[in-house]
């Protein structure tokens, strides 16, 4: 990979690699996961954290070395999955399959197949009878062997046990890696059944960025079909990213340019984009997000958003809110109902309901001398005039209103207006009783 990040922790579809396989193995009812990694990746060995076991394999000696690290009374009893850990293409369905034919069999290996004769994986030799004669690595094979269609996905199920303890003692390094192979494990232990899989693509292995690209166009292609067929519009998939780890709601339309990421939970009948990225947020039902870039924002139902606006992390928007185009906004409240229309900045600021904020307008919420952002509070029902600036902390009462241009650095009571730099009272409006 050329890379200081381990391989499997690339991520793909929003999540690493390493991720799929353990939840396509927790998904498929496996009751116990041990990953054979290396003691020096230990980015890796905190990042699996308590998913699974460890076990580690400092030597790289091959495949069927990783394999004997794993504990002896996993190894010495029941049925044994082995996979590999930069497969993120392969779904629960297909390890239930292979384990589901592996006891039909009652063979003492069982091992997945797919056609791909493009691609570098060890070739699945049969002999006349159609029965697995063996595995050929393709480093190792013959011309002749590598135009073999038939190729070992590396997914294994293996009867554990004796022979099988007694088969990973036994394996030589007879190869031009001079590795310890898992298809010479398969070789002591025929016969073999072998399972034709349907979907080449899942028996995809990550071992450069081109592969890793492959990878991200099949997973996308998977996320938006499902999300197709569960009643998501997508206007043009082609055009679209969405993690994995996105969830829609029904009768939502995803127009082009949309890319969604992370955490992101979007409503039903929402309508997302144009050309709109949204990250590890909240969208409720019926909203829209146009031209607009959020991250970490959690927005009620019924509001809008854009065009060319920022919401950054810590914003959260109430229902019936109305964000213009040109906004930015980042770790602040703004109430029901309330309009952000054009061109304005409100940073460490809570808004009331039912607010207007005219355009231009500023919380000046950061004071270099201090190294320090400070807070704005403005009250529900309050009219905010175009360009006005807040110098924070400040506070702005109910009802309260500030005129054109204002610079508002004392606290505004409720039911007052102020005008002027700096801003200062020139009436108080009766109170609404």
């Amino acid at each position: 990979m050329r890379s200081r990040t381990p391989k499997v922790l690339h991520p793909v579809g929003g999540k690493p690699i390493i991720d799929h396989v353990l939840d396509a193995c927790t998904q498929a009812g496996i009751r116990r996961i041990v990953a054979v990694v290396n003691s020096r990746q230990l980015e890796l060995v905190s990042h699996i954290g308590g998913r699974s076991e460890v076990a580690y394999q400092d030597e790289q000696k091959g495949s069927g070395h990783a394999l004997a690290q794993a504990p002896p009374d996993l190894l010495g009893e029941g049925d044994v999955l082995v996979l590999n850990g930069d497969g993120p293409l392969i779904r629960p369905e297909t390890i239930q399959l292979l384990a589901a034919a592996h006891r039909r069999a009652g063979t003492p290996a069982t091992l997945a197949s797919v056609e791909d004769p493009s691609r570098t994986d060890g070739r699945v030799i049969r002999d006349a009878q159609g029965k697995l004669d063996r595995i050929v690595e393709y480093r190792d094979a013959s011309p002749a062997e590598r135009e073999v269609g038939e190729i070992n996905v590396g997914l294994y199920a293996f009867r554990g046990g004796s022979a099988l303890l007694q088969a990973l003692s036994g394996l030589q390094p007879a190869n031009a890696q001079g590795e310890l192979y898992l298809t010479d494990l398969v070789q002591a232990l025929k016969p073999v059944e072998v399972v034709r899989l349907e979907d080449a693509e899942e028996g995809l292995g990550i071992n450069d960025r081109v592969q890793l690209a492959t990878a991200e166009r099949v997973m996308r292609r998977r996320v938006l079909e499902q999300l197709m067929r569960a009643g998501v519009t997508i206007a043009d998939p082609d055009s679209t990213y969405v993690d994995a780890t996105v969830r829609v709601g029904e009768d939502t339309v995803l127009e082009p340019g949309v890319i969604l990421r992370g955490a992101t939970v979007i409503g039903r009948d929402c309508r997302i984009g144009p050309y709109a990225d949204i990250r590890s947020s909240q969208i409720g039902d019926g909203c829209r997000v146009e031209h607009a870039w959020l991250d970490g924002v959690r927005m009620a139902a019924g509001s809008d958003c854009g065009p060319y606006s920022k919401l950054r992390p810590g914003t959260e928007i109430g229902r019936s809110v109305h964000v213009g185009s040109f906004a930015e906004i980042v770790r602040s409240r703004i109430g029901a109902g309330t309009a952000v229309p054009h061109v304005s900045y409100l940073g460490d600021a809570t808004v009331g309901e039912r607010v207007n904020v005219g355009a231009g307008t500023i919380t000046a919420n950061y004071d270099r001398e201090k190294d320090a952002k400070y807070p704005t509070e403005i009250g529900d029902d309050g009219d905010v005039g175009v360009d006005t600036i807040f110098i924070a902390p400040r506070k702005m009462g109910r009802r309260a209103k500030t005129g054109a241009g204002s610079v508002v650095n004392k606290d505004v009571p409720e039911d007052a207006v102020v005008v002027g730099v700096p801003a200062r009272l020139i009436r108080k409006k009766a109170p609404v009783s």
